[in-house]
C-alpha cells in the first residue's frame, strides 16, 4: 500500500515517521509537507500544491488548519488516492460544517473516507484500504501479562498512530493492576498530542480526555483477558 501523509508541522512528521518505521514493510510511506499558515479558502489549490504528488492508495490528512483540510480532496485527486483518512483531532482545524462539504466532495469523487475523532479511536473501514490501516495503527490494543497483583509486561498489539500506545506500554511495568489503567490514561497525556483541550461541542469534553478514555478502556480490556 502506498501512503500519502499531508501534514503541517512536527505532529504530522512524527507521526508520519512512526508508520513508516513501524508499519509492514511493503508500506510505501511519502510526506507532503503544507505551510504552516494557509487561507481559510483556498481559490486556487495549485497554489500551495506542487505539479506532481507521489502516487498514493491512501491519504492521511493531519491537518492543523482549516485551510489545509479544504484541500483534502484537491489533494487525493492528484495523488490518485482511493481512500482518505482525516483524523479530527481538533475540531478547530476543521469544523463540522467544512468536514461535510469535504466528505461530499470526496463522496461525488468516489473517494472512501473516514474521519475518526481522535486519531487513536479509528477501527477501520467504510474500505479496505482503511481497515488495512486501522488494522496496524488505530485504536490501541494491548496483551497485559500479570505477576501477582502487579503488571509484569505489557504488550502493543495495535499502536495509536503516534506512538503513544507503544510510550504508555513502556511505563506500566510494575504498576499495581488495580491502578494499571488510571496511570497508562494519566502518562498518556504525557506524550505529545495534537488532540486540542478545547470543549468539542458534539462531546461536552475535549478530544484530548477523549483520547485518554480510550487508552483507560484498552487496558481495562487487556486486563480483564
Amino acid at each position: 500500500m502506498k501512503i500519502l501523509f499531508s501534514v503541517q508541522g512536527r505532529y504530522g512528521e512524527r507521526v508520519a515517521e512512526n508508520v513508516r518505521s513501524n508499519g509492514p514493510v511493503e508500506w510505501a510511506v511519502d510526506v507532503l509537507r503544507l505551510p504552516a499558515r494557509l487561507p481559510m479558502v483556498i481559490d486556487d489549490p495549485g497554489e500551495f500544491l506542487t505539479a506532481s504528488l507521489p502516487a498514493a492508495d491512501l491519504l492521511v490528512s493531519l491537518h492543523e488548519t482549516p485551510g489545509a483540510a479544504d484541500l483534502i480532496p484537491d489533494i487525493a485527486k492528484a495523488c490518485g488516492a482511493r481512500a482518505v483518512l482525516a483524523p479530527v483531532d481538533d475540531r478547530s482545524a476543521c469544523p463540522t460544517g467544512l468536514e461535510n462539504q469535504v466528505r461530499k466532495r470526496l463522496a461525488a469523487m468516489g473517494v472512501a473516507h473516514a474521519f475518526p475523532r481522535p486519531f487513536c479511536g479509528f477501527d477501520g473501514g467504510p474500505d479496505r484500504l482503511l481497515s488495512e490501516f486501522a488494522a496496524k495503527f488505530g485504536r490501541p490494543k494491548f496483551r497485559v501479562v500479570r505477576d501477582g497483583d502487579r503488571v509484569a509486561s505489557v504488550e502493543v498489539l495495535r499502536d495509536a498512530p503516534c506512538g503513544s500506545a507503544k510510550f504508555v506500554a513502556s511505563i506500566l511495568a510494575g504498576a499495581r493492576v488495580t491502578e494499571a489503567p488510571d496511570t497508562g490514561a494519566l502518562r498518556h497525556h504525557h506524550h505529545p498530542c495534537l488532540a486540542s483541550m478545547e470543549i468539542d461541542p458534539d462531546l461536552q469534553d475535549t478530544i484530548m480526555h477523549l483520547s485518554g478514555y480510550i487508552v483507560r478502556a484498552a487496558l481495562k480490556s487487556a486486563l480483564k483477558e
